[in-house]
């Protein structure tokens, strides 16, 4: 039992290790980023949220909501823009719509937009959006290619420091049940 417990000690510590990056877009210097993914969906095309959804949009907005949010980015798709809800309308927050994409492109076109008129931002993404986006922000050592699908409870910071990009990995609200394996399904 001792030796169970020092082993999950030690991967808590490896988890809140910050991974260090090599180069990163100076427009993005003094920016902190916080991602995602977004809340337990509903089924159907284009799904709300489900009440553990909404829950857990309460719960990042009360996460987040000192942290001086100056922009959220939400995808195309209903249940990213629900996540983002609470911490928009309460913290009167600018949104901005991109179109989710494996790439990121989508995305950093509209950050490079407002560069230099944002000091921490809320990206909200998906399960096969958000590792490409950490990878494509400067951070290297980040190996995941997809969030296991009923993973919803990960926080990613990602602060900007120069030329280097630095990863925090925290949890928040509920948390998610374990995964059985991640498998890749096309955004819809």
């Amino acid at each position: 039992m001792k030796w169970l417990t020092c082993i999950v000690m030690i991967s808590c510590m490896m988890l809140s290790k910050p991974l260090h990056a090599q180069q990163v877009k100076s427009s993005f210097g003094g920016i902190s980023f916080y991602l995602v993914r977004h809340a337990e969906k509903d089924t159907g095309t284009n799904p709300p949220l489900k009440e553990a959804g909404y829950a857990r949009a309460g719960d990042l907005y009360r996460v987040l909501k000192n942290k001086k949010i100056n922009k959220i980015y939400v995808s195309q798709y209903l249940r990213s823009q629900l996540t983002a809800d609470s911490l928009r309308i309460y913290g009167k927050v600018d949104t901005v719509h991109y179109k989710a994409d494996t790439t990121g492109n989508g995305l950093f076109t509209k950050i490079e937009e407002y560069a230099g008129k944002q000091k921490a931002v809320l990206i909200i993404g998906h399960s096969n959006t958000i590792p490409a986006i950490i990878r494509k922000l400067g951070v290297t050592g980040f190996n995941m290619v997809e969030i296991p699908d009923n993973e919803f409870d990960n926080l990613y910071v990602i602060t900007i420091k120069g030329n280097k990009a630095l990863l925090k990995i925290m949890k928040y609200g509920k948390a998610s049940p374990a995964a059985e394996k991640a498998t890749m399904k096309p955004l819809q």
